[in-house]
C-alpha cells in the first residue's frame, strides 16, 4: 500500500503546517482506505480533514495556505488510539519529519498546528506539562497551548488544534483571535 503524500498547494507561501498522528483507517469495510494525500484532502472521503478545515477557517486559513502531514506516514496495523507501539512508531519516522519541515521552511519559523494529543504528547520535551485536552477546550478555559520551539523535538512553535469535533475552535473566541492575529 502506497503511503499518502503531503498537502501544499503552494510551498513558498504556505502559513502553518497541519501534523496529524498516521494514515491508518479502516473505513473501507474494515479494510485500510487507500489515501492519496494525508487526511484524505482532495479526495471522496473528506471527513477526515472536514473538523479540521472548519477550525482553519475560523482562524482566517484555507486549505491553500497550510501544509498538511502525518508523523507516521505509513498505515499501521491499528488505528492511533488503540496502538499500543505508535510512539515507537513516530520516533522511527520524527527524523524524516523534521527533514521534511526544514526543507519546506529552512527557518524553523512557521509554526505546526498539532490535531491529536497523542502527537503533543509525543513532540513535547520531558518537563512540559500538557493540560489534558478537555482542560484546554473547555468553554471557561483562559490559556491558550503554545510550545515554545526550545521545548519540543521538532524545534518549531507548536499549537493545540485538536481534530475531534469535541475540541471544536466554534466558541473559542480568545484562542481564535490570537490564532488569526498570528497568521494574517
Amino acid at each position: 500500500m502506497k503511503n499518502p503524500k503531503p498537502f501544499c498547494s503552494n510551498k513558498k507561501t504556505f502559513k502553518a503546517f497541519v501534523l496529524g498522528a498516521d494514515p491508518t483507517n479502516f473505513s473501507d469495510n474494515g479494510k485500510p482506505k487507500q489515501l492519496e494525500f494525508a487526511f484524505g484532502i482532495l479526495s471522496d472521503e473528506p471527513r477526515y480533514f472536514n473538523g479540521i478545515l472548519r477550525n482553519l477557517n475560523l482562524i482566517g486559513l484555507h486549505l491553500e495556505d497550510v501544509y498538511v502531514q502525518n508523523l507516521v506516514q505509513e498505515y499501521l496495523t491499528e488505528e492511533t488510539a488503540k496502538n499500543k507501539d505508535w510512539e515507537k512508531q513516530a520516533e522511527q519516522w520524527l527524523p524524516n519529519l523534521i527533514k521534511e519541515f526544514d526543507e519546506a521552511n529552512p527557518g524553523r519559523k512557521k509554526p505546526v498546528l498539532v490535531t491529536a494529543e497523542r502527537i503533543m504528547k509525543f513532540l513535547i520535551k520531558d518537563g512540559y506539562k500538557l493540560p489534558k485536552a478537555k482542560d484546554i477546550y473547555s468553554e471557561h478555559a483562559d490559556e491558550l497551548i503554545y510550545v515554545k520551539p526550545g521545548e519540543n523535538k521538532l524545534n518549531r512553535p507548536l499549537f493545540t488544534f485538536y481534530r475531534h469535533q469535541s475540541y471544536s475552535l466554534s466558541g473559542r473566541e480568545k484562542y481564535c483571535a490570537f490564532l488569526s492575529e498570528l497568521f494574517n
